[in-house]
């Protein structure tokens, strides 16, 4: 019984884990978007 909580706990924390990573990802790449003009007019002033 100890085998099967231990096999429920490691897949929990697998699940959580890779939720975290996706939402990680779509908040990284949002605020790459979202900022995105920003870069863009900060980087046209510095090489101009």
């Amino acid at each position: 019984m100890q085998s099967a909580a231990n096999i429920i706990s490691s897949v929990k924390a697998s699940y959580t884990i890779a939720v975290m990573g996706v939402l990680g990802l779509f908040a990284f790449v949002s605020a790459v978007l979202i900022a995105w003009p920003a870069l863009a007019y900060l980087g046209a002033k510095m090489f101009n």
